[in-house]
């Protein structure tokens, strides 16, 4: 009966090891892929960072303003070399559909000598961000990058947040590049540069005001932020002027400089946020 008793604890202790072992070697697996899809993230922002920045130029040139066709060669290049290095992580992007879509949308924009009217490769540009946005949104739900294991998104999952609103004042400086470019344009560009202008006043300054909220972030984001709400100050103000019946004091070149301050003034955020959640991750015991 003893011996039976020892056997049988025996098998116990056997059992309960290789089921901790296991756990741990599950716990393990899981952090290395989340540190992954931190680092695909961070590509990908790059990635969707001059996509957009190649919709503007692109329509600002084929608006009229033929200045900026060296910018855009340059962006096109770096666009072909950021998808490149997408390869490397092709098989964990396989299982996105929205990653199959960025792939066939980027080779319809990149088509030499392609007959697309302006509106229509704008158009198709913007499905294209839609889509990348969509494949990060994926990674971060998968991952648990913005909840943070809360039921709530928390302060430093808000990288998300400000990554959407980018793409307003992504689509306001492509639009309004165009606008400034060509005096001859549509009344209905025009209407959609000022619905996103109010866009921008209501969602992104209260994406802002709740970084500083938090007290852990207050310190380190204070200052970014105020730069930040500067340059969208500065954005929403060309804005209305280029919106003035037959103004012609904003130039495309300006308008396009503008906006993309105001970009970079966010994503600069996005990126200290993400550099958080990798130190966070790095850190964090398995």
């Amino acid at each position: 009966m003893a011996l039976t008793l020892l056997v049988l604890l025996l098998v116990l202790v056997l059992v309960a090891g290789a089921w901790l072992r296991a756990r741990q070697r599950k716990r393990w697996r899981y952090a290395e892929e989340r540190q992954v899809a931190l680092a695909q993230i961070r590509l990908l922002r790059q990635l969707i960072e001059q996509v957009q920045r190649h919709r503007g130029l692109s329509y600002g040139v084929q608006s009229g303003e033929r200045s900026l066709e060296a910018r855009l060669w340059s962006v096109n290049q770096q666009v072909r070399q950021l998808f490149e290095r997408c390869r490397v992580y092709q098989p964990r992007l396989h299982w996105l559909p929205s990653w199959h879509l960025a792939l066939q949308l980027w080779e319809r924009v990149n088509q030499p000598d392609t007959a697309e009217s302006p509106e229509h490769l704008l158009s198709l540009q913007t499905d294209l961000v839609q889509a990348l946005l969509d494949t990060v949104s994926a990674l971060a739900e998968r991952f648990d990058l913005v909840c943070l294991g809360r039921l709530a998104p928390q302060a430093e999952g808000q990288w998300l947040e400000l990554l959407h609103n980018i793409e307003l004042l992504g689509q306001s400086r492509a639009i309004g590049t165009g606008i400034a470019a060509n005096r001859q344009n549509l009344t209905v560009w025009r209407e959609r540069l000022g619905q996103l202008s109010q866009q921008i006043n209501e969602q992104c300054y209260a994406a802002l005001a709740r970084l500083v909220s938090d007290p852990e972030l207050r310190p380190v984001l204070s200052q970014p932020v105020r730069a930040a709400e500067e340059s969208l100050d500065s954005l929403l103000e060309t804005i209305c002027e280029l919106l003035k019946e037959q103004s012609t004091a904003v130039h495309s070149v300006d308008y396009f400089q503008t906006a993309t301050q105001a970009i970079s003034a966010q994503l600069l955020l996005v990126d200290l946020l993400l550099q958080r959640l990798e130190r966070r991750q790095a850190s964090a015991p398995v």
